[in-house]
This record gives structure tokens, sequence and C-alpha cells, in this order.
């Protein structure tokens, strides 16, 4: 529990620290965003680094508030310590994001940006679907349907599923990265993340329909 809460920190702090370690050798202006062809479509002021760096200070600090907020807290202690690993994931992500920019920046043209983002996506769906079928009713995280939120059982059906879909939708990402180009692969994030919320929310609706009627 302790080693988490560790790693959580330094995951806190630790996009800012890169920030500052080379704040002084940027330009004034930097890549901030890129389009489906992995091409650089906007520049932004080098101060905006620290609001990119910033979300993972709010991040850190959000996503455990809301479990103490949550009208269903007390499920919370039920699947913690993968709630703890879902902030994890999420903090190394967005550190992963700070670290391409700043590689991008200091020198253009040294990763594949299409290709890291759709890895990184799949990664963190990958990861993020095997924890799904862990969590337990809440306001906050999972697939939270109103049917869903109705019934336990109702619950555990959708997240199993949705977290099937993460992963096959993670695999499916991940071999676009490599088979595929920028267009290509912007659509099948796309595709993939519609799939992934319509397909457990209709059988979230039927499932709690079959219950009903019991």
């Amino acid at each position: 529990m302790k080693k988490k809460k560790l790693l959580r920190v330094l995951l806190m702090a630790a996009p800012i620290l890169m920030v500052l370690a080379v704040y002084n050798r940027l330009p004034g202006e930097i890549p901030v965003h890129w389009d489906i062809n992995g091409e650089i479509d906007r520049y932004g002021s080098r101060s905006e680094l620290f609001l990119i760096a910033g979300m993972n200070l709010f991040l850190g600090i959000f996503m455990p508030l809301v479990a103490k907020v949550d009208p269903k807290r007390k499920n919370y202690v039920r699947f913690w310590e993968t709630y703890e690993w879902m902030i994890i994931w999420t903090l190394l992500f967005m550190t992963v994001i700070t670290g391409v920019i700043l590689t991008e920046t200091l020198q253009p043209g040294t990763l594949n940006i299409s290709e890291v983002v759709c890895v990184m996506v799949a990664v963190l769906f990958i990861v993020l679907g095997n924890m799904m079928p862990k969590i337990k009713r809440n306001f906050f995280t999972g697939v939270k349907t109103p049917w869903a939120l109705s019934s336990d059982t109702v619950w555990n059906k959708t997240q199993r599923l949705g977290g099937k879909s993460l992963v096959l939708g993670g695999v499916l990402i991940l071999l676009s990265a490599f088979l595929s180009e920028g267009k290509v692969m912007f659509f099948t994030i796309i595709g993939v993340a519609l799939l992934m919320c319509i397909v457990p929310t209709v059988m979230s609706y039927v499932w709690y329909q079959k219950e009903m009627d019991k």
C-alpha cells in the first residue's frame, strides 16, 4: 500500500520535474498537437508544458478524492488496490505524453508520433481492461450505465464485457499501429472506442431487462 502511494506521488511530480530539468533549453514555441498523420498542426508557448505536466498533479489528487465523495464509497474498499493501479497507470500514461512532447521539441523527428500514441493507448486499454472486472458498483469508475448501477449482477456482467472489449480493442489498436498508416490508426481508435461504449451499454440494458422479467 505504501509503495503504491509513493509511486503515485513520484508520478504526480515526475512530469513537472522533467519540464523544469530542460526548460531553459526549450525554444519559445513548442509543438503541442499533432494531426492524424503525425504532423505538427499547433505550436504553443513553452509555458503551456506546465499545464500538461500539471495534469498529473491534478489527477493524482482528484482520482483518490472522488472515491471519498462517491455515494457508494464503501465499495471502493473492495477494489481499492485495483483502483490504485488504475491511478498509477493513468499517471504513467500522462508522464509518457510529457516525455514525448519534450523529445519532439528537443530532437524533432525522433519519434513516429502516430505509432507512439497508438501503442500507448493500446497498452492503457489492455491494462485497464484486465482491471475492470474487479471494479465494484460506484458512480465514477467503470461502465456506469443506469441499468448496471441498479444491480450488482448486471454491474458485474457489464464490467466483465467492458473489460473484454477494452482488451480486444487494445489489441486491434496495437496491430493497427504497426500494420497501417496515420489515418487508419486514427479511425481504428475512434471505431474501437465507439464499439467499446456501445456494446457494453446495450448488453447492460438487455441484462437488466432479463433480470426484471425474473
